[in-house]
């Protein structure tokens, strides 16, 4: 079974993906502010990483605690959906199928609880 993961080019494809994902976050003037103390170069290896173990690629992404990672952020649930938006509007514009972006968005969509503050 291919995964979507080898069906997109792999790890290169999906870091790129990451890059374009990373400057759309950073031109969002609701989004920049939650990454200006944020290692940028640090955080995309993670989430390459971590979108490539999800998509069936190598598993180097380590099991981390998700809501302990991003509490001290307190991401609300729209900024959460803006984030999504985004991955979205990236996986497109690198050629992914769109049933293949929904497929993506919706394990995305499933962590919203580990993600978000319900502060």
């Amino acid at each position: 079974m291919i995964t979507l993961y080898d069906k997109y080019g792999g790890f290169d494809t999906f870091s790129a993906v990451v890059g374009n994902f990373y400057q759309k976050i950073l031109d969002s003037e609701e989004l920049a502010p939650y990454f200006e103390s944020v290692n940028m170069e640090k955080l995309m290896s993670h989430q390459t990483q971590f979108i490539a173990t999800a998509l069936g690629g190598p598993d180097k992404y380590a099991n981390v605690d998700l809501q302990a990672v991003h509490a001290r952020y307190k991401i609300t649930v729209p900024h959460f959906n803006e984030v999504v938006e985004l991955l979205g509007e990236s996986l497109g514009e690198a050629s992914v199928e769109q049933a293949d972006i929904a497929t993506i968005i919706t394990l995305v969509s499933g962590l919203m609880d580990q993600i978000t503050s319900s502060e």
